[in-house]
């Protein structure tokens, strides 16, 4: 080697090298290293013209520097948990220095080890499999539910519900004894499901699926399909406890969504007829509750929910024919949503008669889609799917209700149209809703629960806010139109039958324990609404209007901008609203954002 050519050390020493591990130095010839194990340090010498000008790092280097870094890390956790490590201490001093505290001794063996545990993006244990409450007794063998009403309600799951709700289904001749045993908490759901709700275990048993949500699904993290399952059940006909802004029922439901991504639903190659129909009734309640609640919605349409809907349209089981029509409308509705949370205030009246084309002609395609096949499924999943399309028709007139969005022409007849056909269809939910048999409503869905509480938050909206408009304006027709609007309306009577209709489900239970129940509740604000209802009116245009223009033909303007008409008794389910409560203490818009808010 000529003497002219300056020489530089090694990156790394001979020792160093070898065991791949990196070398600090400590000194002139001697590392960090070296000088803790006491080995001889040797350096290589290597011409500096073959290290001029590196551009960059080389793949070895790199790998050093990762094997460094995971070495470290290892280090830390191993202290963490109260490990003892090898002792490795010298007469150095501790070094500040994270990369240089690992294992001394590490061969290539160890590394590769450690290479093939970063392969694996999790960490820490992996969650059980067993459950927490594993063999302990069920309510049946503790005596509160009899042998007889345990088989009785499985097989009205399987009769009633399921036509409701395709996305939980039973093997043929499924009996209660088998299922408790094999499958414990979707026993559990749907004992919840069924049971009346003036029951006296209904308590109990919510209480207890709760014990197993908590102590299976949050405590231990266990991930199965059972529990898949029985929470789409019990979020499917939630109704107890009714809780303010809906806490538990939004998490049951998110917790649906995370457990089938966790069992990696959205991505099987081959899922089970089970894995596809709680994939798809996830999607449906995620879209319908969260959607409902004004909450994100965390799962989307994808390619995998559509090769879903297809698989299963084409199994033996004829309930399986009937998840298409719901997921087809569920997923309209997401896009609808969409839609109408990207619109701007700016975009007036064009944009607002642009949209609600475009949404109108979706719509017709879907529409035709699902009442293909309607007339050949059972009644109760027809009226299912009916008030699911009522609900939808509402919908598309919803930017009718939206003051920011018309205030350069709030008097548009393109409003006018929309916020009368916003009555018409509501009026059209309801209507279905109260002619459904009782049978029907005692199971109804919370879903179907959301439907309604638009539909009672609509109207009123809709007739005050035309009202406001009519009134507005001083001609000849302002009278007539005004009573128009309230006739078409038939709000009081409207609301009251349906809450009639809705409490038939709670016979035998005290008031107290039915305002626990959302529906029952929900029934509650109804009628307060609909005692406030004439109150409101009369702000707007003197006095109350009667429900009947052939019963009242003396109509006088007295002011441009309020109209007086002839008092009429309003329907007899007001009685002295004065005597009851002072209407000036009742907040309307509170009122009103329990529907138009829907669980709010």
């Amino acid at each position: 080697m000529s003497a002219t050519i300056s020489t530089v050390k090694r990156r790394a020493c001979v020792a160093c090298t070898a065991a791949k591990a990196k070398c600090t130095p400590q000194a002139v010839n001697m590392c960090q290293r070296c000088a803790r194990l006491g080995k001889s340090c040797t350096y290589l010498d290597l011409p500096q013209t073959k290290r001029k000008r590196k551009a960059a790092p080389s793949r070895v280097e790199m790998l050093e520097k990762k094997v460094d870094q995971l070495t470290s890390q290892l280090t830390a956790l191993t202290r963490q948990h109260g490990q003892t490590l090898p002792d490795t201490s010298t007469s150095n001093p501790p070094t500040n220095d994270l990369n240089s505290s690992h294992d001394p001794e590490l061969d290539s063996t160890d590394i590769s080890e450690l290479l093939d545990a970063a392969k694996d993006p999790s960490h820490g244990l992996d969650p059980p499999t067993s459950s927490v409450l594993e063999g302990q007794p069920s309510i049946v063998d503790r005596g509160l539910l009899s042998e007889a009403e345990a088989e009785r309600l499985v097989a009205t799951f399987q009769l009633d519900l399921v036509p409701k709700f395709p996305f939980v289904l039973l093997a043929h001749g499924e009996t209660a004894v088998r299922l408790r045993n094999r499958e414990p908490f979707l026993f559990l759901c749907i004992v919840a499901a069924t049971i009346a709700s003036a029951h006296t275990l209904r308590k109990t048993v919510a209480e207890e699926i709760m014990d197993h949500v908590t102590s299976r699904i949050v405590t231990r993290s266990e991930r199965n399909l059972e529990l898949l399952r029985g929470l789409l059940i019990h979020c499917a006909w939630y109704s107890y406890p009714a809780e303010r802004y809906h806490p538990r029922l939004l998490l049951l439901a998110q917790l649906c969504v995370s457990i089938s991504y966790d069992l990696g639903l959205h991505r099987k190659r081959s899922p089970s007829l089970d894995e596809q129909r709680a994939l798809l009734g996830t999607y449906w309640l995620s879209v319908g509750i969260c959607g409902t609640l004004g909450r994100p919605i965390n799962m989307k349409h994808d390619f995998r929910t559509h090769v879903c809907v297809e698989s299963i349209a084409a199994t033996e089981h004829l309930s399986d024919r009937w998840i298409a029509p719901f997921i087809q409308l569920q997923s309209f509705l997401a896009t609808m949503d969409e839609v109408y949370a990207s619109i701007e205030a700016s975009g007036g009246r064009a944009l607002i008669q642009v949209t609600r084309g475009s949404l109108q002609r979706q719509f017709d395609s879907v529409r035709a889609s699902v009442e293909k096949d309607l007339s050949s499924y059972p009644s109760s999943t027809e009226n299912a799917i009916y008030t699911e399309i009522k609900y939808v028709e509402m919908r598309l007139e919803e930017l009718s209700l939206r003051e920011e969005l018309w205030i350069a022409e709030p008097e548009s007849a393109v409003r006018t149209t929309m916020l009368m056909g916003a009555i018409q269809r509501s009026k059209e939910l309801i209507h279905t809703v109260t002619n459904l048999p009782p049978s029907e409503i005692a199971h109804m869905t919370i879903t179907t629960s959301a439907r309604i509480c638009a539909a009672v938050g609509y109207i009123p909206t809709a007739v005050l806010t035309l009202l406001n408009l009519i009134t507005g304006r001083s001609d000849s027709t302002t009278e007539a139109q005004v009573q128009a609007v309230v006739d078409a309306a038939e709000y009081p009577n409207l609301v009251t039958e349906l809450a009639n209709a809705l409490e038939t489900k709670f016979e035998g239970m005290s008031a107290a324990d039915k305002e626990t129940d959302i529906v029952g509740s929900l029934c509650s604000k109804m009628r307060l609404l609909a005692r406030c209802y004439p109150y409101q009116i009369r702000t707007i245009v003197g006095s109350a209007p009667s429900q009947d223009t052939r019963q009242d033909t003396s109509i006088t303007a007295v002011h441009p901008n309020e109209v007086t008409i002839t008092p009429q008794a309003w329907p007899s389910i007001y009685g002295d609203l004065g005597d009851v409560f002072p209407v000036e203490d009742i907040q309307w818009d509170s009122i009103l954002s329990s529907f138009t808010g829907f669980f709010s």
